[in-house]
């Protein structure tokens, strides 16, 4: 197996997640450095290993959402400057940093009550990761039936449709042994181990494991039966752990609000959003496009305003993705 140039990737989302977590400490963050990572110029990294690699995200991200993060770098570096000449406190329609209750940790968020380090990992892990996974690797131009799967890559021991297979699975997060443990990352994370449920209740993660393995051994064997079989799970468990992941993080957004916790309720619903809004990367997407904008613009606050959700709001979040996930209504209240 070979996905360096994912493994490469992940490490540089790790990077700029980093740079944009100096704002909730109170410092600032540039956005030069931020698009530098974005598109891997100017050496922007630590490891002289990412800024050689060749690699970037910016040309991997979804192309329509590319100037979005752009933009969100560079309100980042303005939002942390204003913080650092005048420190403010979030409030109502006011930008600023806020406790998560009474943890001694601050989240840098906007007007609306946006967490500046959440939107931008969470958000690139759906507009690169998943995008990339749903939209190159498993698709006919790189698995498809007619894909190479004889004759080796030159000087490797994978066929282009096994490496092409692999590089999926880069993108999802997991190691090659699934441990389920700390080294799970990102899609791998999120799709069991961070979503508070035993596998008895909910077993993403297991399915997922299960199509990786049994689409790979397929692939081996000149199977293309079981491998699009697979092919079919891979898709069908990814958007469901994306839903799974929107659904755990508003049921903890509807705890924030009965505590009063407006830091860690931003904090979550930062989640809930960005992983709401990775749905629609999905090709063939079981929930409606106008699901989705309702969810984002209505449910999660007018526009988008965390300062205005309720349970009530947040309850009609949930019933949507339930309408399309109903796989997920046995386990809505224990995610």
């Amino acid at each position: 197996m070979n996905y360096a140039g994912q493994l490469t990737r992940r490490d540089m989302l790790s990077a700029i997640k980093s740079e944009v977590s100096k704002g909730d400490k109170g410092e600032e963050v540039s956005s030069q450095v931020l698009l530098n990572m974005f598109a891997n110029e100017n050496d922007p990294f630590a490891s002289q290993d990412l800024n050689t690699s060749g690699k970037e995200l910016e040309d991997k991200t979804f192309l329509a959402d590319v100037q979005w993060f752009k933009d969100l770098f560079l309100e980042t570096e303005n939002m942390s400057k204003a913080y650092v000449a005048n420190p403010t406190e979030a409030a109502d329609g006011v930008a600023g940093r806020i406790e998560r209750g009474t943890s001694g940790k601050f989240i840098l968020v906007n007007e609306k009550g946006w967490e500046y380090t959440q939107f931008i990992e969470k958000g690139l892990m759906g507009a690169v990761f998943l995008h990339q996974i749903y939209n190159t690797y498993l698709t006919d131009n790189r698995i498809g039936n007619d894909v190479e799967n004889t004759d080796m890559v030159e000087g490797k021991n994978y066929t282009p449709l096994e490496h092409h297979w692999d590089e999926a699975f880069g993108y999802y997060g997991a190691p090659a042994d699934f441990p389920r443990d700390d080294d799970d990352k990102y899609w791998a994370k999120y799709a069991g181990p961070a979503l508070g449920t035993t596998p008895e209740q909910l077993d993403i993660y297991g399915a997922l494991e299960d199509a990786f393995i049994t689409g790979r051994a397929a692939i081996a064997a000149g199977d293309m039966a079981i491998k699009n079989e697979q092919r079919d799970a891979l898709y069908k468990q990814l958007e469901l752990a994306a839903a799974a992941a929107s659904l755990h993080y508003i049921n903890n957004a509807k705890a924030d609000l009965s505590a009063n916790d407006m830091g860690s309720l931003f904090h979550h619903l930062s989640e809930a959003y960005n992983f709401t809004m990775a749905l629609k990367y999905h090709p063939q997407k079981k929930i409606s496009q106008n699901d989705i904008d309702a969810i984002l613009n209505t449910d999660y606050g007018t526009d988008g305003d965390f300062w205005t959700v309720s349970v009530t709001s947040l309850n009609d979040a949930m019933a949507k993705l339930i309408a399309a996930y109903p796989e997920l209504d046995n386990v809505k209240d224990i995610l």
